[in-house]
């Protein structure tokens, strides 16, 4: 006898009343953060130390930002555009980037009903598994720089999953998908070089799958984005500003505290041993991801003289993205597992209305 697998109808309604209250509380959270320390360097012109007035002033700025500040100028561009349109504009922009990183986590699902909860399971832990979101999310600065590029990479990511999941049907990617590709792979490299790195290893990962899987397919669309991504990571790190002291390269923006994200990646392979056999290359693929993530970040914190700060974020959701996969293929195969999904979803529900009342009241 199959067993049935729908949502009911009042589950469904909580969840999304849940979701939209919470959204609201976040929104409401963030019209609180004033703009701070480098959201107040960045609303001026670099050069004359003016405030922003109109996309000439932006322009000088670039220079400024290529030599001494550091960074990207893709990141420079957008912050300063965001912080020219003022703050009503910035809170507005931050909370669509979150939903659109919860849609992304999860945007290859077909079935609506499992897309609705897994969006809301994942805007949850995107609140519930950060330690610093204060500073990833809402303070214009740190969102822009490691938070917005996540965009990029999970595109490039969900892209490259649905071509490993149905190879007979993309013996060759095609100009479009071509296209798409390297201009994600460029545009996370220059934006952020851990997103960048990141986006170099799936795509490598891909081409290494699809020679193995069969000589037929042809590869070269995906070699051309690596090769993009790559070309990006390097123009991040030839700015000279990166080498100077305070340079966001080198300055710890966000809390280093990644356990949340370790302890998401030992869930994720938890389940995948779990599942055996049953992944899906995708799933395999996303698995990958999520641990050259965390060696990425080893490397940052305990070799490389550099910042953790994008590949700490980089890690949480690409850990987000696995569990949500393995998760729902789970609950396909044994059904009980979806009260354990309520469960979570409630426990994140919770946690994160704590954190922001104690972001609120002050506790210490």
């Amino acid at each position: 006898m199959k067993e049935d697998n729908k949502t009911p109808n009042i589950i469904k309604i909580l969840i999304l009343a849940a979701f939209a209250t919470m959204v609201l509380i976040i929104f409401l959270q963030q019209l609180k953060v004033p703009f701070m320390l480098e959201d107040l360097d960045y609303a001026k012109n670099l050069v004359t130390g003016e405030p922003l007035q109109s996309f000439n002033d932006i322009s000088q700025s670039l220079g400024c930002i290529f030599f001494w500040k550091g960074g990207s100028l893709v990141a420079g561009f957008v912050l300063q555009v965001i912080l020219l349109c003022g703050g009503y504009v910035a809170d507005i922009i931050n909370i669509l980037v979150m939903l659109l990183c919860s849609f992304l986590i999860f945007a290859p699902v077909k079935r609506s009903h499992q897309r609705i909860f897994f969006c809301v399971f994942s805007f949850l832990l995107l609140i519930a598994l950060n330690v610093d979101w204060n500073n990833s999310y809402f303070r214009q600065f740190g969102a822009v720089n490691f938070f917005y590029p996540s965009l990029i990479m999970l595109a490039l990511l969900n892209v490259c999953s649905k071509v490993v999941d149905n190879n007979d049907d993309y013996k060759a990617l095609g100009p479009v998908r071509t296209a798409v590709l390297s201009v994600a792979g460029f545009f996370a490299g220059v934006w952020s070089p851990s997103y960048g790195i990141m986006c170099s290893l799936i795509l490598g990962s891909v081409i290494f799958y699809r020679s193995k899987v069969s000589k037929e397919l042809q590869n070269t669309g995906f070699v051309t984005a690596l090769f993009f991504s790559i070309i990006g990571v390097v123009l991040y790190l030839v700015c000279p500003g990166n080498y100077t002291e305070g340079s966001v390269l080198v300055t710890n923006y966000i809390n280093a505290d990644v356990y949340p994200s370790v302890v998401l990646a030992l869930l994720v392979l938890a389940i995948f041993l779990r599942m055996g056999g049953e992944l899906k290359p995708s799933q395999y693929l996303k698995c990958y991801a999520m641990l050259c993530s965390v060696m990425l970040c080893i490397i940052c914190v305990f070799i490389l003289p550099v910042a953790p700060n994008g590949t700490l974020l980089c890690t949480m959701i690409l850990g987000i993205t696995a569990f949500c996969s393995l998760f729902y293929t789970l609950n396909k195969i044994v059904g009980r597992y979806r009260i354990y999904g309520y469960i979570l979803c409630s426990i994140a529900l919770l946690y994160d209305v704590f954190v922001i009342l104690e972001s609120q009241l002050g506790v210490e």
